[in-house]
């Protein structure tokens, strides 16, 4: 069997993005102008990847990403709720200069390794996992030698990517992102997920 070729692009910009608020799960807000061009561009840059599938959460930025890329591709989305972005509780919607000591404290929590630490009514990095996973295992499996591409969410893919590549979740900041980026991964028949590469951007310079 060939090897599975495994794209993720992060959504593009909204405006909650451009102006550094909180966007988790419980913000659904949709692409600007700027994040429509990167999809565009994502979609331009994957025409002669063969791409099968397209895969995207529920939220209207990722869903809105998809359809520009599908559009590109000539493929139809599949969306699922297990793909949706972590939820961040009560810091969700705010301006990063006004919760900085509440993200400080998540991530110094979550580097020192207690990543199922979760702010109040929010989600944990392993809340995360186990959710993105019932929902990943399924699909990898069923188009295992197949092509297919995720548009996803800043901070699941570093949840997902972190727990693919072995890094374990607490490393999960090694995973740099930005709106409209691109990763390929292969998972190969031994079943070990490597890394083409990660965080790619130059599609975004190019348009």
């Amino acid at each position: 069997m060939q090897d599975t070729n495994i794209f993720i692009a992060r959504h593009g910009e909204t405006e909650y993005n451009r102006t550094n608020r909180i966007q988790g799960r419980g913000i659904n807000k949709s692409l600007n102008e700027t994040g429509k061009l990167q999809a565009k561009a994502i979609g331009n840059t994957l025409k002669d990847k063969n791409i099968d599938h397209i895969f995207s959460s529920s939220l209207k930025r990722s869903l809105e990403t998809a359809e520009i890329i599908a559009d590109e591709l000539n493929l139809k989305i599949e969306s699922y709720t297990e793909l949706d972005e972590m939820d961040f509780g009560i810091i969700e919607g705010k301006h990063i200069s006004e919760i900085r000591d509440n993200l400080d404290h998540l991530h110094h929590t979550w580097k020192n390794g207690d990543t199922s630490f979760a702010l109040d009514q929010g989600e944990s990095p392993e809340g995360v996992l186990k959710r993105v996973l019932l929902r990943t295992d399924v699909l990898l499996d069923k188009h295992r030698g197949q092509n297919m591409l995720f548009v996803l969410h800043g901070r699941l893919i570093r949840i997902i990517l972190s727990h693919w590549l072995g890094y374990g979740l607490s490393q999960m900041h090694r995973i740099e992102h930005q709106n409209g980026a691109l990763y390929h991964l292969q998972l190969r028949e031994d079943n070990k997920m490597t890394p083409v590469f990660l965080n790619g951007i130059a599609h975004l310079q190019e348009n």
